[in-house]
């Protein structure tokens, strides 16, 4: 009996020491404000939090190794760290060679432009209404004006020589008269006396009326279909615009999914704005909440957060690849209490995440 007892006693410090093992943690982090971040030597932010409840729940003892957000998805997929503390957006691509937690917070993806004054905005206007198919337009319309002028000069120029006469002033004299009856201002100085003279005029009212319809319909059409534009109040506005984001972000890989050809890589959030600001991307996209905190700093309104959501994700906790389920599920169940409760939902005002 008491060397059964002896013999239990050793596999269970043997199972001890290996539950010991396995909660003796490496664990990435990456500077990521307003999730995490050091302060004075400690890290701060929910992510932070929410791992400092959960480790003490459990006893952890963990090993804390700061890494750069592009070697964060090797360290996990080698096995290098157990775990990594940052808002990591659970994908399917990412799936196959990581492992995640339960989710614990759900963001979108967004959009940041240099904000217009208002002098950039008319002399915006200004340039697309003098567009390339106005002047085509108007030069198609002088064109046609004088077609009719033309022709009425033709007709009118011998009886009706005290209006219509000869040479250039004659021609113009046509050219004026089927511009004054075109716009129907009706001066009256000009008027066709002859039969011929008569019928061109009276196609040319019929005429008149129909083309400055089309005229005016064309103007307001491309000056609508312009300040849509300028309002980029859709993702799809920018589908031709030079855009910018950090490699290997999901904001990456749904640009990459839907087409979205024209993209500017960049290794770390922090270039983004720079990139913005040099004038070498039209707008910046990425984690709609870490893109709200970088402009935090704008103090000259420079930036301009768009009122477009897209690419819902869910951010968890990675993990290394065929992690110990056990602990697993551990991590899972006190995360999944700790985000139930009261004081998550505190935790994310104070830090301005309760809405995106």
């Amino acid at each position: 009996m008491r060397l059964t007892f002896l013999i239990f006693s050793f596999f269970t410090f043997l199972i001890g020491q290996k539950s010991l093992a396995q909660d003796s943690l490496r664990v990435g982090y990456v500077n990521s404000a307003p999730f995490i971040y050091e302060d004075n030597d400690k890290l701060q932010g929910p992510i932070s939090w929410l791992w400092y409840n959960i480790s003490e729940d459990n006893n952890f003892h963990c090993e804390y190794i700061r890494l750069e957000s592009k070697d964060l998805l090797k360290e996990l997929e080698d096995g290098t760290i157990d775990l990594a503390l940052f808002p990591l957006s659970i994908t399917s691509k990412r799936s196959k060679s990581i492992d995640f937690s339960v989710p614990f917070y759900l963001a979108h993806s967004g959009l940041v432009m240099q904000e217009v004054s208002s002098w950039e905005s008319t002399v915006q206007f200004i340039k697309s209404f003098f567009s390339l198919n106005f002047f085509r337009a108007l030069g198609s319309l002088i064109l046609i004006l004088f077609v009719f002028g033309f022709l009425t000069w033709r007709l009118e120029r011998v009886h009706n020589k005290e209006e219509f006469g000869d040479g250039i002033k004659g021609l113009w004299s046509g050219f004026w008269w089927a511009a004054v009856t075109m716009t129907t201002v009706g001066y009256g100085d000009k008027s066709p006396q002859t039969s011929g003279g008569r019928i061109v005029a009276l196609i040319w009212m019929f005429t008149a009326v129909i083309i400055i319809s089309g005229f005016t319909a064309s103007i307001t059409s491309s000056l609508t279909v312009t300040e849509l534009e300028s309002r980029s109040n859709s993702m799809e506005s920018f589908k031709k615009r030079k855009l910018a984001t950090v490699q290997y972000s999901s904001s990456q890989e749904w640009m990459k999914d839907n087409f979205y050809n024209n993209t500017e890589l960049y290794e770390r959030k922090e270039d983004l704005l720079p990139a913005l600001n040099k004038g070498q991307v039209d707008a910046v996209v990425y984690d709609l909440p870490l893109l709200k905190e970088l402009i935090k700093s704008d103090t000259m309104n420079k930036y301009q957060v768009l009122p477009i959501t897209f690419n819902p994700q869910y951010y968890s906790i990675g993990m290394k690849p065929n992690i110990n389920e056990h602990l697993k599920k551990r991590i899972n169940t006190n995360l999944l209490k700790h985000t139930e409760s009261l004081e998550w939902k505190v935790v994310l005002g104070e830090y301005g995440l309760i809405k995106e």
